[in-house]
């Protein structure tokens, strides 16, 4: 089975975020790592593999710095991968990084199942599965929280609200994202992180993939959320206090 999982490096969410010309963030005090859900599909695909053969091609979209934490997947277990270092792609949108994704995807061949983790922790769209899919033309299902492989056909549990589970199967090929609790990923050993020195990372640009880098939206701003109101405490015993509550959400609902 060909797999290929998509992975994301992102900020480190304890670093210290400064917003620069109110259009990018400043990355000198910033740690990254691999975005968390995408640690799970990892995981994930890996599993699939020792199950039933094959391998796990990683494919990602970022700078230089990005090849530390592909790597890092190759010592988990991952045979090889691909890194889009494009400028004018990474700069883009969603559409325009999943684009140069399912082109990738696409020169690898013959890929049976994809893989992404279900958002990112930075921006949280939670939309890079679905697109690729669309543009890939296979079946699709988020929040995946158990996965089987039979033969071509995936068996598999989608996380609902509610804690609801939702039973279903996905003929292949098929683009998966899978969320959060799924597996416990595993460590790199030192065997591992000896291989992954030596394993195939192909570097590749927007151009060499045939990808336009026209986004879909409009950068417009970027700022830190500013907080217009203060939270109140309100004195008294429980009547009095239920009380007062009262009369300040019948003004605020006058003043609406």
């Amino acid at each position: 089975m060909k797999i290929a999982v998509c992975l994301k490096q992102v900020p480190d969410m304890e670093s210290k975020f400064k917003i620069v010309d109110d259009s990018k963030v400043d990355e000198s005090q910033i740690a990254f790592k691999i975005n968390d859900f995408d640690n799970y599909a990892v995981e994930a695909a890996l599993q699939l593999k020792e199950k039933l053969g094959g391998e796990v091609i990683i494919v990602s979209a970022g700078p230089a710095r990005a090849a530390k934490d592909i790597r890092q997947a190759f010592a988990m277990g991952a045979d090889w991968g691909i890194q889009i270092d494009d400028a004018a792609i990474l700069d883009g949108d969603n559409f325009v990084v999943a684009s140069a994704l399912s082109k990738a995807i696409e020169s690898i061949g013959d890929v049976d199942l994809v893989l992404t983790g279900v958002q990112a922790e930075d921006d949280q769209s939670a939309v890079t599965g679905v697109i690729i899919a669309d543009l890939l033309g296979m079946p699709h299902s988020t929040n995946i929280v158990k996965l089987e492989a039979d033969g071509s056909t995936f068996n598999l549990n989608r996380e609902l609200e509610g804690g609801m589970n939702e039973v279903l199967s996905l003929n292949g090929p098929a683009v998966l994202s899978i969320q959060s609790g799924i597996n416990e990923p595993r460590y790199p050993t030192l065997p591992g992180i000896m291989k992954a020195k030596k394993k195939k990372l192909d570097v590749k640009s927007g151009g060499d993939l045939g990808v336009s880098a026209a986004s879909k939206t409009e950068f417009i701003k970027m700022f830190f959320p500013q907080s217009d109101s203060m939270a109140e405490i309100i004195e008294g015993d429980a009547a009095a206090a239920a009380a007062t509550l009262v009369d300040k959400l019948k003004n605020e609902a006058k003043v609406i």
